[in-house]
């Protein structure tokens, strides 16, 4: 692994964590952490989840394995034995942070929770992320990424208007718990810098999911005005007050794929004027007055003129042509862009975003996706490829802790690593 400069790079981290918190141990490892991630003497059980490597399912073949574990090592350590739990103790002397998720109480009855830690290293941090947080009556319910992002709102204001809600197709909540935890840890190890003190930061997902969906957005919106959010999906209704039309579909289909079309603040001219560089007749609605000059604003009359153009021009034009005329035209319309389409944006090329990592036990290099912010003097990057099962328990284990091969081949054979 690449020797680290990172904002970060003096601090080691304990992993513990499972698909809800694996995002927060990337994050620390991408900006410099020396993260070692503690893998049951098996694997992961998230080596097991797809895709997969040109589809040979396999645990060291998981692409969401490798997407979330770049920058860490790894070493297997079964907790339940006392063996492994002795071990643990003496990695704990060496580290600055433990990040989990395992069920609330859990390390507790193993005697590793966050207060007999603390007896071993006064200072030390520990993040632990669970589906509510470890006091209240919801507290000792697990729950999936699915029941997280329903029972925080998310899911109801997702879908389409007139259908069942549906949750966002990847593991928002736990990717989100993972920015929320990584944030949470550094405010702690800031307060640590200060007072030379630790402590233990309690992450809800339910709560870090609300907390994300945005000042003004639909919870404030309830508490302020009592008005509950409708899903995206259906054209969004700027209120009887201002007696005006619901606004045209969020998404529209073009020749080849989908675009965004926003009303919002939207003016009607510049549209008009692209529709007849297009080659239609539109001389008579140039010259209408129009009730405001955003067609977010109109009437339902005006929209009932407007809307079938607008949808019409756009499905005749490809995904570059919207992006062409709305720079030209100046209206704020987009593309939306698929997976396939990012690698080629010139923009994400130009600012380097995405990241050619070497896996040397697949002879290929795979491209990451890269860091959401550039820090000019501590470099936030991949600094590996995610780990193979076990690759560093002779790095850890012999050469940092001082265990013999002898005992090493002791406790593999009693299952403690």
């Amino acid at each position: 692994m690449e020797q680290s400069d990172g904002a970060l790079s003096p601090y080691r981290v304990l992993d513990l964590t499972d698909e809800k918190g694996l995002a927060c141990g990337k994050l620390l490892g991408d900006l410099g952490a020396d993260v070692i991630i503690v893998e049951p003497p098996k694997g992961h059980p998230a080596r097991n989840r797809g895709p997969f490597y040109k589809d040979q399912v396999h645990p060291e073949k998981s692409l969401y394995w490798f997407a979330l574990n770049t920058s860490k090592r790894s070493i297997t350590l079964n907790l339940e034995t006392k063996d492994g739990q002795a071990l643990f103790r003496d990695l704990v002397k060496t580290a600055h942070f433990v990040i989990e998720s395992f069920p609330v109480g859990y390390l507790d009855k193993l005697g590793l929770g966050y207060e007999a830690l603390a007896q071993i290293k006064p200072d030390i941090i520990m993040t632990s992320t669970t589906p509510f947080g470890s006091t209240g009556p919801y507290s000792s319910y697990l729950g999936s990424d699915l029941v997280c992002q329903a029972m925080s709102g998310l899911v109801y204001i997702c879908g389409e208007g007139g259908r069942p809600p549906v949750k966002v197709a990847c593991d928002q909540a736990y990717f989100l718990a993972g920015l929320q935890a990584a944030v949470g840890s550094l405010m702690a190890h800031y307060y640590r810098m200060m007072t030379g003190e630790g402590q233990h930061v309690d992450v809800s997902i339910q709560q870090g999911i609300i907390g994300g969906m945005g000042i003004g957005g639909p919870h404030e919106d309830w508490w302020m005005n009592h008005n509950i959010h409708q899903r995206a999906g259906i054209p969004f209704h700027q209120g009887p007050v201002r007696g005006v039309a619901p606004r045209q579909p969020v998404v529209n289909e073009c020749k080849d794929g989908y675009v965004a079309i926003s009303a919002l603040r939207c003016p009607i001219r510049p549209v008009l004027q692209w529709m007849e560089d297009s080659g239609w007749d539109v001389a008579e609605l140039k010259k209408r007055e129009w009730t405001l000059d955003t067609i977010d604003f109109l009437t339902k009359p005006e929209r009932d003129l407007i809307d079938p153009l607008v949808d019409k021009l756009v499905k005749s034009k490809t995904k570059r042509e919207i992006w062409e005329g709305a720079l030209k035209y100046r209206v704020p319309w987009t593309p939306m862009q698929t997976p396939a389409d990012l690698p080629d944006d010139r923009h994400l090329r130009e600012r380097n975003f995405f990241v050619p990592v070497p896996h040397d036990e697949l002879k290929d290099t795979i491209t990451y996706p890269g860091p959401p912010a550039n820090l000019s003097e501590t470099p936030w990057r991949i600094r590996g490829r995610a780990p193979r099962i076990g690759e560093h328990n002779l790095e850890i284990y012999e050469k940092e802790l001082g265990l013999s091969r002898e005992e090493l081949s002791m406790l593999k054979t009693i299952g403690a690593i």
